[in-house]
């Protein structure tokens, strides 16, 4: 049995990823194979047994300068189990995958909105079917795989605010207190099932249709940075140039220490930075008056 490595690929994804890993899992597969046969071509002509060790150790030293290392490693875990799966099946005798090694990759870095684009943004997400899904985001700093995972029993009307109860990390179990524009946007939604956030078709929200919606908003604004993760990015950024606590922005945000919040998340814009340092050019005139009032007292 012959088969090209792009049809075992799609094979692999649709038989031993899709109904037995995550949907995340599955969808973040699904988008790392699409990008290697498009970097690739020639893989919809390749037999499974055509390629190498070398072959593949090519494919990702080239696109380290693409792409993360996160993704690279996407890309080997990839190979290696879907050739596994082949020689399971008799399709192919050796896995070329099983000692390759991982490139060096630019860290892969990821900007806030700028208030201006901000506000482009909300402009375009209210003229969005799903754009209350932005704006969610944009108000709470919630990661996408939470605000999936959001259901009515999280929901505190009386203390305005919601209970995570799953996520990527043990410090990402928390309670995040809701803005008032972002209780409004829970209130606004239907009760259609357990979720408290759905589709078009009134079933829960997926990363498709998330990664659909910042598509639609890349195209009607020009912006083309626009991810889920942005939409956190800038939520934090927007609360540092408001000088919130840091120790409590960690803590909404599900961050284990403080230190990474600071580092990961505190990129206030230059506009912000201009007047911050114009504060220095301000006259303590409290202070002197104060210190005159003293003078008269002693006098």
């Amino acid at each position: 049995m012959t088969k090209t490595v792009e049809q075992w690929l799609n094979e692999w994804l649709e038989v031993y990823v899709k109904p037995c890993k995550k949907e995340n899992t599955y969808e973040c597969y699904k988008y790392v194979i699409i990008m290697i046969n498009k970097q690739r071509p020639e893989l919809e002509q390749l037999c499974l047994s055509d390629i190498d060790e070398l072959y593949l150790q090519k494919l990702l030293n080239q696109s380290a300068a693409k792409y993360s290392k996160s993704t690279l490693k996407k890309m080997k875990i990839i190979f290696k189990n879907a050739y596994n799966a082949a020689i399971r099946n008799n399709i192919c005798l050796k896995n070329p995958a099983l000692d390759l090694c991982i490139p060096e990759a630019p860290e892969k870095e990821i900007r806030s909105l700028t208030r201006q684009e901000e506000e482009i943004i909300v402009a375009a997400a209210m003229n969005d079917i799903l754009g209350h899904l932005a704006l969610f985001m944009l108000e709470t700093g919630l990661r996408a795989s939470e605000l999936m995972d959001l259901k009515w029993i999280d929901y505190n009307p009386e203390k305005d605010e919601i209970y995570i109860r799953k996520s990527k990390t043990k410090n990402g179990i928390r309670i995040v207190p809701l803005t008032v524009e972002a209780k409004k946007i829970i209130e606004n939604q239907k009760h259609y099932c357990d979720y408290i956030f759905t589709s078009t078709i009134k079933r829960p929200v997926t990363k498709t249709v998330l990664r659909k919606l910042y598509d639609r908003l890349r195209k009607a604004t020009g912006i083309d940075i626009v991810t889920n993760h942005v939409y956190r990015h800038s939520f934090a950024t927007r609360m540092v140039e408001k000088k919130a606590d840091y120790k409590a922005l960690s803590v909404i945000l599900g961050h284990k220490n403080v230190a990474f919040t600071i580092h990961r998340y505190a990129d206030a814009e230059t506009s912000f930075l201009h007047e911050q340092i114009a504060l220095k050019d301000q006259k303590p005139k409290k202070r002197i008056m104060h210190f005159k009032s003293m003078h008269a007292f002693r006098g």
